[in-house]
């Protein structure tokens, strides 16, 4: 049976659908969804494909499927709601918060280090297990406890996994909320998004679609940092009840295109979305501002914001004013304050993270290039 593709696309878009659509026809996808929004409102829902490598199930209107790093982008915006708050402070030491940190040389590190992946800690040592990875208490304190990875240098190198633990303890210290229970509370209850952190119901764990990992490319394990980071967690069955409900949060949200869209749309608009204010102009101001541009060990060269990717010439965004964050398999959420444009995408088969580097990203990068030139500013 072929593949069906439904939902609504206004028609200024229609290049999105076109390219979500080619995509499917080249048979580079399995089931994905993508969406937009445009001024805080939805203008791009579509979805298609099927929802199991089997191909008995279509993909339908709530389906979900784990986004991996995308869940940094609503990890950072928790971050960002609490540094307006006062509650945390972007050039206090991290042992300002918690106090056990500041072992192994890592004192001096900052609430700005850690978003701008200069924290000192981006593996574990020793490795984790699967068992031991959904372990809160288990895992910050291994990390409290790890000397600093640089000698206390600062040193560019993305912290795929232990980005989650530290920020997310940060949130515990000063809230008494987890992350996972903060995110929903402050951000996705109130602008109705579909995306959890974990997943406990087991209504929403039938709705997941299982990774097709048929066509997934192996991971740069070449270098000594990166086969480092991989390997510091071991990652088992991602569908296991363990793995599902587990807190991770820079890896195990799980969302679809509208939810990462819509959550998006706030950085989009400049922190105000529905007439509520999540998080102040200055504070997007400064997240989307170029904090340090260099040779992350893991990445490369890259320009980061707090946490977010800018736009460059080594990691390219559809716009020179967007910004963007992509997840391990090829899910992508994308934020133009200047345009006042989101975009969320999330498939099942599992491909490679980065526009420059998943053709199905790069296909939907042009279209979006193209449609945002159409738009009035």
């Amino acid at each position: 049976m072929a593949w069906k593709m439904s939902g609504s696309c206004h028609r200024r878009f229609w290049p999105m659908a076109e390219a979500f659509r080619s995509n499917f026809d080249e048979g580079r996808e399995l089931g994905a969804s993508l969406s937009m929004t445009w001024r805080g409102r939805k203008v791009v829902d579509l979805w298609g494909g099927w929802a199991d490598t089997e191909r008995t199930k279509s993909w339908g209107p709530n389906t979900i499927v784990q986004v991996f790093s995308v869940t940094k982008i609503m990890l950072i915006m928790s971050i960002l709601n609490l540094l307006d708050r006062g509650l945390l402070e972007l050039d206090r030491p991290v042992a300002t918060y918690w106090p056990e940190f500041a072992q192994g040389g890592k004192g001096a590190v900052t609430v700005r280090d850690v978003l701008t992946h200069q924290g000192g800690l981006p593996s574990f040592d020793p490795p984790l297990t699967f068992e031991e990875a959904h372990d809160w208490k288990a895992v910050t304190t291994q990390l409290a406890g790890q000397p600093h990875r640089f000698g206390g240098k600062k040193v560019l190198c993305y912290h795929a996994f232990t980005y989650g633990y530290i920020l997310g303890e940060l949130i515990v210290r000063v809230t008494g909320s987890d992350p996972a229970s903060f995110f929903a509370e402050t951000f996705a209850r109130r602008v109705k998004a579909d995306f959890q952190m974990r997943l406990t119901h087991r209504s929403d764990i039938r709705r997941v679609s299982p990774l097709d990992m048929s066509q997934a490319m192996p991971p740069p394990v070449d270098d000594e940092i990166a086969a480092e980071v991989i390997g510091s967690v071991a990652q088992g069955d991602l569908m296991s009840p363990g793995r599902l409900g587990a807190l991770m949060p820079a890896a195990n949200g799980y969302g679809n295109g509208r939810s990462i869209a819509r959550l998006c749309a706030i950085m989009a608009m400049n922190g105000k979305l529905g007439g509520h204010r999540y998080i102040s102009r200055q504070m997007v101001a400064e997240a989307t501002r170029e904090q340090i541009y260099g040779r992350d060990l893991y990445i490369g060269m890259i320009s980061w914001g707090l946490g977010f990717g800018l736009n460059s010439i080594d990691f390219p965004a559809p716009s020179p004013t967007a910004f963007h964050w992509g997840g391990a398999g090829g899910a992508w959420g994308v934020m133009d304050p200047r345009y006042q444009v989101s975009l969320g995408y999330a498939p099942n088969r599992f491909g490679r993270a980065g526009a420059s580097m998943d053709p199905r990203l790069a296909r939907l990068s042009d279209a979006m290039t193209g449609v945002l030139r159409t738009l009035p500013r």
